[in-house]
C-alpha cells in the first residue's frame, strides 16, 4: 500500500462522517460517587463517552451525595441538567462530543472563548498540560502535543506502554522493547524523532522518575503497568526550560488513575494466527471516595508467549542471498573451522572422522535457536490515595511496585580463539591436537554447551508523596519522591576464557592446575564430553540498582492584569539526588566467551534547580507572550541554564498561530561518567577486509574478511560536558467554527544537537584504515586483523533533525449511526544530518536504516502516519487503524561492491469490535494486522532480517478482552 493509497484511505474517511449532535450514556441510568462536583463529572464524562471541561477551583469546593441520575434514552444533556439543577452552574456545548461546565455568575462573553470539541481528556481546564507548568488548553498551548485518553487506550487493544508508542509517527529510532532480542535486557524505551532514548524525558504525573536498573540511561517502559494508566500526553518540542536534563526530543507524560470509583476487573488473552506468542494480562482495580479523601489499589498481572525466529518465514535463515543480501551465518561452525600453518582452512569431516577443506557452505546458521520475541512476566501494584486536610489543602501519595522478567535465548556459544579474550591458542602437545603444530584460529559453535539463556529481572518501587493547596487563586504544590530500581541479568552456557586457556595447554601445564580438563576444539561436533563442558561453562551476572530521590516545590497562579488578559505565572525549587551502583561478575577486563562484559559504574550526583514560567497576553484572546527559565546545578559537571521563548497569535477565532525557540541540554549519564570494563563483541565494518586494502594507509594487507564481530572495549570519561541543543518550532493550529468537532495542527520542528556523546567504533575503524589514524584506539596484530577497539565515551558528535507533524481530528455523532471519530497523525522527517564527530563528513540519515548492532541510529523513514475510524453507539463500539511506515535504504558490501537497495514500505490494519452487556459487562475482540503482512527485509538487521524496533514479526494476531465495571 503505497502513500498515494494511504492519503486517499484517510481522505475518503474524512468525507463520509458528517455533522450531528450529542452522545450517550448508559440506559441503566449513571451512577455517581460522593464527593466534589469535579470528581462527579469525570465519572459520568467516563461512563458517558463525552469530554466534561470544568473549572477545577471551583468546582472541587462544591459537594454532593452519591446518586444514580435518569437516563432512559442514554441522552446525556438531561442527566447532566438534572445533576447541575440546584447548583450554581450551568453548561455550555462546546462541540459534539464536549460540554463546559461554568459558574453561573460567568458572563457570556467569557464563556464563549473557543474550546477544545475533542475528546481527548475528561476534565481539561484546571491543570497544567505537558511542557508547561501553567494552565492552558490543549490547543492553547505553545507547543504541539498527542494526548492518548482512556477511550483510545482501550480501543487499541495494547496491553504495554512500548507496544501502544511504538507506532506512534513521532516515534522512531532505536527503541528498545521485547521484540529485540539479542541486544534487549527486558526494558522498554522511547525515542522520539530518532535520537536516542535519553534524550526522551519520561516522566509520571509531571515528576522525573528513576531511570533503568541496566545502566541508567532511559526510563524502562515496561516498569509501568498500562493498566494504571489514565491518559499518555507526548510534547513534541524541547522542554529543559521546563523539566531540565533530557527533554531534547520531547517528553512522555504518563498520566496514571488518580480519581477512579467502584470496581474494574480486566482480563485480556491473545495470540498470533501461527498459534505462538500467547499472551495474557489480567488486572483489577477498586477505588473509593469519602467526603474527606479517596483511596485506591490496582493490581496487574501481565505475561508473554515466546516467537521464536525459526517460525517465521522471514527470519528462519540468516543466509539473505536469495533475497538480494548477503549470508550472515557465522564461520563458527559445529564442525570447528581451523586454519593451519600452511594456509589450509580445514573442517572436521563427521561423516569420515577426518577433515576436508572448509567452504563457505560451512557457515552455522544460528536462527534454529533465537528468540524473535522475548517471552516476559510483570507483576504490577499501585496504591494512591489523598487527604482533606481543610483549608483548601489536600495531602497525597503515591506507591507503586513492580517487578518484571524476561528469558531470551540465543544460540550456542561461539570461539573464535585468535579473536576472543585470553591465550587461547591450542598446544602442539594437546592431547586433542593431531597436528603437531600451534593452532591460533579455530572458530567452533559449542552445541554441547546448549543455548545460551538470557535472564532479566528488575524491581522498582517508586514513592511520591506530599501536600498541595490553594491560596487566593494560586496553586502550591510540595512534593517528596523515593525512587528505587534494582535489575539483574544471568546469561548462562558461556564459556570461561580462563579455564578454555588451561584446557588447551600442553598437559604439563594443565596437569599442574587443580581440576583442569584437557578441551578439544579440534574434533567433530560432540567431541565435547560432559566432563570438558562442565570444566568451561560460566554464567555473567549483572547487578545494577539506581536510586532517586527529590524534593519539588511548584507554585503557579495570575500574577495580575495588564488590560489584556491575566499574566500567568509559575515557579518552583528542585533538589535531586541520583546514585548508581553497577557491576558484573567480568569486572575484571575479560568477558565470558559468547556474552558481553558490562563492567561495573559506582557513581552519584546531587542537583539543583530553580526555575520559571511566565504568560503575558498583549492582545485579548489574541497574542501572547510565553518564557521560561531554567537553572541546573551539578555535582560532577557544573552548571547549565536553559530558556524558552514562545508567541502565540490567534488572528480569527478559529486560526491560532504559535512559534517557539529553546535551548536543551543532556546531563551525561553516570554510567557515562564512571564506566569502567565494558566489552562487547560488535558487529562492525573493516575496510581492510576490502581487496583494496593493500593501498589504504592504516591497512597491514587484506584483513580476515570473515569476520563480522570485533571486541570492542567501552569506558566512560569524567571529563564529560552535557550535550547541548537548539530546538525551533513554528505551527497553525485550526479549528474551524463551520465545520463542528474538527481541528488540525501543523506544526514544523528544527532540532541542532552539539556535544554529542558517543563512542562510535565504526568511526574509530573507518578513520584508522582510510588515514591511519587511532592507532592507540584500533589494534590490530601483525596480520592486520583488529585485536580490540578501544572506545571511550567523547563529546564529539552533531546532529539536526527537521520536519513537520500533521494531525487532524474530526468528530461527530448522529442518532443513527452514533459517535464516528477520524484522526490522522502523520510525521516527515525531512532531513536528519549526523556527523559522528569533527573532521567527518556529514550524514543525511533520513529514510535510511542503520542497525543498532552496527552502531546505528536504526530506522529513520521520512513518513510515519496512522489514520482510523472509531465509532460508538449504545452498547457497540468499534475501531479501525491503519499504521504506515514509508520506504528506507541500506547500504553494504556484496562481492566488493557496495550496494544500496530499497526497504518497501510497509502498512498494518488493525481492527477491534466490543459489546457492553448489561451489569457492566465489556466484551471486545480484536485483529491486529488484519492482512497477515509481514515485515519488510533488511539485509543489515542483526536480529532476524528486518528491525524489531520499527516492524512486527507476529503476523496475524487475535486477541479477546473480558472487562467488568461497576
Amino acid at each position: 500500500m503505497n502513500s498515494r493509497h494511504w492519503a486517499i484511505l484517510s481522505l475518503a474517511t474524512l468525507v463520509i462522517l458528517s455533522e450531528g449532535v450529542l452522545a450517550a450514556c448508559p440506559k441503566s441510568g449513571v451512577r455517581l460517587p460522593a464527593g466534589n462536583l469535579s470528581r462527579a463529572l469525570i465519572s459520568m464524562g467516563r461512563q458517558c463517552k463525552i469530554s466534561v471541561l470544568v473549572q477545577t477551583t471551583s468546582a472541587t469546593s462544591y459537594t454532593l451525595p452519591e446518586q444514580i441520575l435518569d437516563s432512559e434514552d442514554g441522552e446525556f444533556e438531561p442527566a447532566l441538567q438534572q445533576l447541575l439543577q440546584d447548583s450554581p452552574f450551568t453548561y455550555e456545548r462546546v462541540g459534539p462530543s464536549a460540554v463546559a461546565v461554568l459558574p453561573r455568575k460567568i458572563e457570556a462573553e467569557e464563556a464563549a472563548q473557543p474550546l477544545p470539541a475533542h475528546t481527548e481528556e475528561i476534565t481539561v481546564t484546571g491543570r497544567s498540560l505537558t511542557g508547561s507548568h501553567l494552565r492552558h488548553l490543549q490547543l492553547d498551548s505553545y507547543a504541539p502535543i498527542d494526548v492518548l485518553a482512556q477511550p483510545e487506550l482501550e480501543i487499541t487493544g495494547a496491553q504495554t506502554i512500548a507496544e501502544l508508542l511504538k507506532f506512534l509517527p513521532a516515534v522512531s529510532g532505536n527503541s528498545t522493547s521485547t521484540s529485540v532480542s539479542n541486544g534487549g535486557d527486558g526494558t522498554a524505551t522511547v525515542t522520539l524523532r530518532g535520537l536516542p532514548a535519553s534524550n526522551t524525558l519520561v516522566l509520571i504525573n509531571g515528576r522525573r522518575i528513576v531511570n533503568n536498573g541496566f545502566g541508567g540511561e532511559a526510563a524502562d517502559l515496561n516498569s509501568i503497568p498500562l493498566s494504571a494508566v489514565d491518559r499518555i500526553e507526548i510534547l513534541k518540542d524541547g522542554a529543559s526550560a521546563v523539566y531540565g536534563s533530557d527533554a531534547i526530543a520531547g517528553v512522555v507524560n504518563i498520566i496514571l488513575r488518580r480519581d477512579f470509583e467502584g470496581l474494574s476487573v480486566n482480563s485480556y488473552y491473545g495470540r498470533a494466527q501461527r498459534g505462538d506468542q500467547q499472551t495474557e494480562s489480567h488486572h483489577i482495580t477498586w477505588g473509593k471516595s469519602t467526603e474527606r479523601g479517596h483511596l485506591m489499589l490496582s493490581l496487574a498481572h501481565y505475561s508473554q508467549g515466546a516467537l521464536m525466529s525459526r517460525d517465521r518465514q522471514l527470519s528462519a535463515t540468516s543466509d539473505n542471498r536469495a533475497r538480494g543480501g548477503t549470508d550472515l551465518r557465522s564461520s563458527a561452525s559445529p564442525s570447528a573451522y581451523i586454519a593451519l600453518d600452511d594456509g589450509q582452512e580445514i573442517v572436521t569431516n563427521s561423516a569420515s572422522g577426518g577433515y576436508r577443506e572448509w567452504t563457505q557452505a560451512d557457515r552455522y546458521d544460528y536462527r534454529e535457536y533465537t528468540s524473535a520475541v522475548v517471552p516476559s512476566q510483570r507483576q504490577s501494584a499501585y496504591l494512591e490515595g489523598n487527604l482533606d486536610l481543610g483549608e483548601n489543602t489536600l495531602l497525597f501519595a503515591e506507591l507503586m511496585g513492580i517487578r518484571t522478567a524476561a528469558k531470551t535465548t540465543m544460540a550456542p556459544t561461539p570461539v573464535f580463539t585468535r579473536f576472543d579474550n585470553g591465550d587461547l591458542a591450542i598446544a602442539a602437545d594437546n592431547i586433542h591436537n593431531p597436528f603437531e603444530q600451534e593452532i591460533v584460529d579455530v572458530r567452533k559453535r559449542v552445541l554441547e554447551l546448549g543455548p545460551r539463556l538470557q535472564k532479566n529481572r528488575t524491581d522498582t518501587w517508586r514513592l511520591n508523596s506530599g501536600v498541595k493547596g490553594m491560596w487566593d487563586s494560586w496553586q502550591w504544590e510540595l512534593t517528596a519522591a523515593l525512587h528505587y530500581t534494582r535489575a539483574t541479568e544471568k546469561l548462562n552456557n558461556l564459556i570461561d576464557p580462563w579455564a578454555l586457556s588451561m584446557g588447551l595447554r600442553d598437559p604439563v601445564t594443565c596437569d599442574g592446575q587443580s581440576d583442569c580438563v584437557a578441551i578439544n576444539l579440534l574434533g567433530p561436533s560432540g567431541s565435547i564430553d560432559a566432563e570438558q563442558v562442565e570444566f568451561i561453562r560460566g554464567e555473567s551476572l549483572v547487578d545494577g540498582t539506581t536510586r532517586m530521590t527529590s524534593l519539588t516545590y511548584v507554585v503557579n497562579g495570575a500574577l495580575g492584569s495588564n488590560g489584556a488578559g491575566n499574566i500567568l505565572a509559575a515557579a518552583g525549587l528542585e533538589a535531586r539526588r541520583e546514585a548508581i551502583d553497577f557491576r558484573s561478575n567480568d569486572a575484571m577486563g575479560l568477558s565470558f566467551i559468547g556474552g558481553s562484559a558490562s563492567g561495573s559504574a559506582v557513581g552519584q550526583r546531587m542537583i539543583g534547580e530553580a526555575f520559571a514560567e511566565i504568560s503575558v497576553p498583549l492582545a485579548e484572546d489574541k497574542f501572547w507572550l510565553d518564557g521560561a527559565l531554567r537553572f541546573s546545578e551539578y555535582s560532577d559537571f557544573g552548571n547549565t541554564g536553559n530558556p524558552k521563548v514562545a508567541l502565540r497569535w490567534r488572528p480569527s477565532p478559529s486560526l491560532m498561530l504559535r512559534a517557539s525557540y529553546a535551548t536543551g541540554f543532556k546531563a551525561p549519564t553516570l554510567i557515562d561518567m564512571n564506566q569502567t570494563g565494558y566489552q562487547s563483541q560488535e558487529y562492525l565494518f573493516d575496510p581492510c577486509t576490502s581487496r583494496d586494502a593493500p593501498t589504504l594507509p592504516g591497512c597491514r594487507g587484506q584483513a580476515d574478511d570473515a569476520r563480522i564481530q570485533y571486541l570492542t572495549e567501552f569506558g566512560g570519561n569524567r571529563d564529560l560536558q552535557p550535550e547541548t541543543s537548539d530546538n525551533r518550532s513554528l505551527g497553525l493550529v485550526w479549528t474551524p467554527q463551520q465545520l463542528k468537532g474538527f481541528s488540525a495542527t501543523l506544526d514544523l520542528y528544527d532540532i541542532r544537537q552539539n556535544d554529542v556523546i558517543d563512542t562510535s567504533p565504526q568511526y574509530l575503524i573507518d578513520r584508522n584504515a582510510h588515514s591511519g589514524l587511532f592507532t592507540h584506539r584500533v589494534l590490530r596484530d601483525e596480520s592486520g586483523d583488529i585485536t580490540k577497539i578501544l572506545a571511550t565515551r567523547l563529546n564529539i558528535g552533531a546532529r539536526e533533525v527537521r520536519g513537520f507533524d500533521l494531525a487532524m481530528r474530526y468528530e461527530h455523532i448522529s442518532e443513527d449511526i452514533g459517535q464516528l471519530r477520524w484522526s490522522l497523525n502523520s510525521s516527515h522527517m525531512q532531513r536528519y544530518l549526523n556527523q559522528a564527530a569533527p573532521g567527518s563528513p556529514v550524514e543525511d540519515l533520513a529514510g535510511t536504516f542503520v542497525d543498532a548492532a552496527s552502531g546505528g541510529a536504526g530506522s529513520l523513514p521520512q513518513w510515519k502516519a496512522n489514520t482510523g475510524v472509531y465509532w460508538h453507539k449504545g452498547r457497540w463500539e468499534g475501531g479501525y487503524t491503519v499504521h504506515f511506515v514509508s520506504e528506507l535504504e541500506e547500504s553494504f558490501t556484496l562481492d566488493e561492491t557496495r550496494v544500496t537497495r530499497e526497504i518497501s514500505n510497509w502498512s498494518t490494519h488493525d481492527l477491534q469490535l466490543a459489546y457492553s452487556l448489561p451489569l457492566g459487562l465489556r466484551f471486545a475482540v480484536g485483529i491486529d494486522n488484519l492482512l497477515d503482512r509481514e515485515p519488510p527485509f533488511a539485509a543489515t538487521a542483526f536480529n532476524d532480517n528486518f528491525d524489531g524496533r520499527t516492524y512486527d514479526l507476529s503476523g496475524r494476531y487475535w486477541y479477546t478482552t473480558l472487562a467488568y465495571n461497576l
